[in-house]
């Protein structure tokens, strides 16, 4: 297929990709807590080390809100930085539910999660983050979100297009 047939399917593909799905990138604020003391609301228990987050409980409940343990959004990984120094990531797991964070995309991140992005001394920071992968939600704010730069196709995940259509992936 010529180039610009190419490019066009991309461009088509990337509009109805941002029609169609959630905003790639959430910005919130980020704070740490200890998910060490029990059980978190995704039914296992962490430790402090471990990278993970507990999401606001306001996203949270748009799931699943009367059993949390089958909330589809458990496990989900996505990458955090502080938006004050971007090029500083970390991916968590979500793995509970955070009551106390106002915002719809506030996370409570472990200290060993919270620590690669700032000195806790600091206590609370502007994040932005994604998902890794593609959400395969149809509904609430995280319907079909996908990760930045990329595009959906029928559920699958394509960086790049072009390279997808040579090999007949889309």
């Amino acid at each position: 297929m010529p180039r610009h047939s190419s490019l066009l399917i991309w461009a088509l593909l990337s509009v109805t990709s941002l029609a169609t799905h959630a905003p790639s990138v959430y910005k919130g604020d980020g704070t740490f807590y200890s998910p060490s003391v029990g059980l978190g609301s995704c039914g296992k228990q962490y430790q402090d080390t471990d990278k993970v987050a507990a999401l606001a409980a306001v996203s949270m409940r748009a799931y699943n809100p009367s059993n949390p343990n089958n909330n589809p959004l458990c496990g989900h990984k996505v990458k955090v930085w502080n938006t004050a120094k971007p090029s500083t990531t970390v991916t968590v797991a979500i793995v509970d539910t955070c009551p106390g964070c106002a915002g719809h995309y506030d996370l409570d991140l472990s200290p060993g999660a919270f620590n690669q992005l700032a000195n806790p001394s600091v206590g609370r920071i502007h994040i932005s983050w994604e998902f890794v992968e593609a959400v395969s939600l149809a509904t609430g704010p995280f319907a079909g979100a996908v990760p930045a730069g990329k595009v959906a196709v029928n559920q699958k995940v394509i960086s790049n297009p072009e390279v997808a259509e040579s090999r007949n992936e889309l």
